[in-house]
């Protein structure tokens, strides 16, 4: 058998080392190339991979989640599923939904359409900022002609929804349940099931979670918003709690109108489930 000079195989251990550093750095560089252009938005994903790819940023929120960023009583998430750009509320004024998003670096002049989960200010008063980024922009309300009637007076384009409609690929929004006010969710369907958005939950969570799984046939996997539970009694949150779970719920963000009391007791008693939120927290798939 051929003697090999030591040189040579310590050649040889050398190239192989240096083609799997290479291997790798080429992995590191493919990944870094897919992430996002914006830098300003830190992510964390909760989700499975698929052919849907999501990103959900709350622009304005009560809680406080990053610093830097304004809170105010109100609501607002902005979404983008695959090519889709959705705002999911607007909060209660113009200015603070305006400076929150330029701080996350995003461009709400560039959104395919508005959802306003029901008539109320805290939810609907940023809608002049919006109106003066996206003059004509499609805005989805239930029906409540108040609200019909403010938004036509900002010159936007108003969309009545009765009944559970799916209004982009993968995105639906739940029929409006009654509270009151009346009041409708947004639902992206996923491979792991629905991630739904609410505003408040006047309808109670529950039953708007029960409603989307039923017209959308896809079990409930993430929830994020108001709760409308700021009030509630230790026995409310308990029941609300496990009635989540038990039809499927994998991840709860109760945020604005939640209450720190029921973030305090699935922190507690379902850590693997609950999901801290506020103003700032981005996921993304």
């Amino acid at each position: 058998m051929m003697n090999v000079p030591k040189w040579v195989i310590i050649l040889i251990i050398m190239v192989i080392v240096a083609i799997l550093l290479l291997s790798q750095m080429l992995f590191i560089l493919e990944e870094f190339i897919k992430s996002p252009a914006s830098q300003s938005i830190t992510t964390t994903s909760v989700f499975s991979r698929g052919a849907v790819k999501i990103l959900i940023v709350v622009l304005v929120d009560n809680n406080q989640y990053r610093e830097g960023l304004e809170t105010a009583w109100g609501l607002s998430i902005y979404v983008e599923v695959n090519e889709t750009k959705i705002l999911f509320d607007t909060g209660p004024e113009p200015g603070i939904l305006e400076r929150n998003a330029k701080r996350l670096g995003i461009d709400l002049s560039k959104v395919d359409f508005v959802v306003i989960s029901h008539v109320h200010g805290d939810h609907a008063g940023g809608l002049g900022y919006i109106a003066s980024v996206k003059p004509g922009v499609k805005v989805f309300i239930p029906p409540e002609p108040g609200l019909q009637s403010y938004v036509e007076k900002l010159g936007l384009t108003t969309i009545v929804i009765n009944r559970t409609t799916e209004i982009a690929e993968n995105v639906y929004i739940v029929q409006p349940l009654y509270g009151p006010p009346i009041e409708e969710a947004l639902a992206i369907k996923t491979s792991r099931g629905l991630i739904i958005l609410v505003g408040c939950s006047h309808p109670g969570v529950v039953n708007i979670a029960k409603q989307a799984m039923k017209d959308i046939g896809i079990k409930p996997y993430m929830i994020i918003g108001g709760f409308h539970m700021w009030e509630a009694s230790r026995q409310e949150i308990e029941e609300v709690s496990k009635e989540l779970i038990e039809i499927g719920v994998e991840k709860i963000y109760p945020i604005h109108c939640s209450g720190n009391e029921i973030r305090h007791y699935l922190e507690v008693h379902y850590p693997d489930k609950y999901g801290d939120g506020g103003v700032g927290l981005s996921l993304r798939q």
